[in-house]
């Protein structure tokens, strides 16, 4: 039925919008607790000091975690992936499967 169609696409795009959301908050956290460890990784597999505090006038990169700046991005990333899958959701569950098979 056109009510399950909807349901697979938005079920589909919720899903891929939590995995892609929590990946990202997963990665971000783990490379802004270890950012001095990454830089003096990428310094050593370069040979060269990445971050010349000379040229920046910064002794090292700043890293502070807002837990409510994180909180409120991962809440708009959630919901604007799930705004993004009721279009296509919508577009689907009016196409007529028989006829959409017939023109693919």
């Amino acid at each position: 039925t056109r009510g399950t169609v909807m349901r697979v696409f938005l079920i589909t795009g919720a899903a891929i919008g939590v995995f892609g959301t929590l990946a990202g908050l997963a990665l971000g956290v783990v490379f802004a607790k270890n950012i001095k460890a990454i830089m003096a990784a990428l310094n050593w597999i370069t040979g060269a000091n990445l971050w010349d505090p000379t040229v920046r006038f910064l002794s090292d990169i700043p890293s502070v975690i807002d837990w409510g700046e994180v909180t409120s991005v991962v809440v708009m990333a959630l919901v604007l992936s799930l705004l993004a899958t009721l279009y296509p959701a919508w577009k689907a569950a009016r196409l007529d499967p028989v006829q959409a098979l017939r023109m693919g």
